[in-house]
């Protein structure tokens, strides 16, 4: 009898430990239907390095796109197909919101926003991570390493970064 008590705590004791491990691991869900909308910038803050340079550019500053100065940012981002969005920036000048560039297309995965193309608000470079998303609010994470990006530069010229851009819903 104590011997099929000792295997029976045991079976429970493996099974409570998978339980714990496969739940550790999880991503928390992100709401993707809270993607598409007006996101205006609040704070950005972070570091990039060039290898040209010695010291990392570092930053946390905030903004109020409500009440919109030089340093103002926001993006609208569109649903195209199940996971393909159609992303345009805008920045604050001259008393209105202009358009950054041209829009550009990104693909969800996961967590993960796969830029397409580079001419537009995000890098290639730099698919931006959804860390945290809402329906009023929106926090994307930048980090890369190694990356050239000029073709006129030699081959070991470096661009390094780790930056997060917080977002308020605007629309």
């Amino acid at each position: 009898m104590k011997t099929l008590r000792f295997i029976g705590m045991a079976v429970v004791a493996i099974i409570m430990s998978l339980n714990f491990a496969a739940c550790g691991d999880d991503e928390e869900e992100i709401d993707v239907n809270q993607l598409e909308g007006t996101w205006g910038l609040v704070r950005s803050e972070g570091w990039e390095l060039c290898s040209e340079e010695t010291e990392k550019d570092e930053w946390n500053e905030s903004s109020d796109p409500f009440n919109p100065d030089r340093d103002c940012a926001k993006i609208v981002i569109k649903k195209l197909t199940d996971n393909n969005y159609s992303v345009m920036g805008f920045y604050y000048s001259g008393s209105q919101w202009n358009k950054d560039r041209s829009s550009q297309n990104v693909t969800l995965n996961g967590h993960t926003l796969v830029v397409e193309n580079s001419d537009g608000y995000f890098d290639s470079y730099a698919n931006p991570v959804i860390e945290i998303l809402t329906s009023d609010k929106l926090v994307l994470r930048y980090k890369y390493d190694n990356v050239q990006t000029d073709p006129e530069r030699e081959p070991d010229h470096r661009h390094s970064g780790n930056f997060t851009e917080t977002f308020t819903r605007m629309e």
